[in-house]
């Protein structure tokens, strides 16, 4: 009998390629939102430089190279009990792959929804039970 008899459905690949899936969904459509409203913020800092937000050019900055920061360290850590939980029969190769690929994402995806929400732009869904 394989090490897969004791996985739940629930905890089938299929279920971790959706929830990765769904993070790369709301990544790829908060994306442009946020675009969008740095965009509005530079142009009208092009007509009065007083009236832009104080940092916001370099907060763009500093939070990409967090997320990628946060992403490495959250892949990495995951990778090891990733593999822990293959070697012991807990999980499949693809599912520990996927894991550290949604921890990977994880980070970006957080600093997208807080830049909507700050910038004024659409409400953000709350975090789903699957993250």
């Amino acid at each position: 009998m394989g090490s897969q008899s004791h996985i739940s459905p629930a905890e089938s690949p299929w279920s971790s390629l959706q929830s990765y899936g769904e993070a790369w969904s709301e990544i790829v459509r908060l994306s442009p939102v946020v675009v969008a409203l740095r965009t509005d913020a530079a142009l009208a800092a092009f007509v009065d430089p007083l009236c832009a937000p104080p940092g916001e050019s370099l907060r763009m900055v500093v939070e990409k190279l967090d997320a990628a920061a946060e992403g490495a360290v959250a892949a990495t850590l995951e990778t090891g009990w990733a593999l822990g939980r293959t070697l012991t029969g807990r999980s499949t190769p693809l599912e520990a792959v996927l894991d550290v690929a949604r921890a990977a994402v994880a980070p970006a995806r957080q600093k997208l929804r807080s830049n909507v929400r700050r910038l004024g732009g659409e409400a953000t869904p709350e975090r789903s039970a699957a993250e």
